[in-house]
């Protein structure tokens, strides 16, 4: 891992949690530096998608077929961010948050699991969803802010 153009020597950085609130940092920050030379341009930060592990997590068991809507919940009731990486990192910049992790944590039956065409067992997939759905609904937030 390089930083400024350097290896990286901070071990606080080098683990994957410190890697990524340094790249969600960086990534704003520099995207809030070149805003003002598009007047009228827009820039969003997404918040992470929720993974809905039961029973443990995807390396220990766990895991996410739930098939039933809204098991969860059927509202956000919370009004700050889940994801306080992105929203901290937008936080004092001209980037928005596209906050999109506490909707989604209420349709954790909304991706794929283990459900897909070449499902394979005990691999749970909690990045993709399936469509239509739940990301028709962040594009609708999406368009909604512009």
């Amino acid at each position: 891992m390089y930083v400024g153009g350097l290896p990286n020597s901070n071990r606080k950085i080098a683990d994957i949690a410190g890697a990524k609130n340094f790249t969600s940092y960086s990534i704003v920050r520099w995207v809030n530096s070149q805003l003002p030379k598009y007047p009228g341009l827009k820039a969003f930060f997404r918040s992470i998608s929720p993974r809905h592990f039961f029973h443990g997590d995807w390396n220990t068991g766990g895991t996410c077929d739930n098939t039933t809507p809204l098991s969860g919940g059927k509202e956000v009731l919370q009004d700050e961010s889940s994801d306080h990486l992105a929203a901290g990192a937008v936080n004092g910049t001209a980037v928005k948050l596209l906050d999109i992790t506490a909707l989604s944590e209420l349709r954790d039956e909304g991706h794929i699991s283990r459900y897909s065409i070449k499902a394979t067992p005990g691999v749970q997939d909690c990045l993709h969803w399936c469509l239509p759905g739940l990301p028709d609904t962040w594009n609708e937030i999406l368009f909604a802010q512009i």
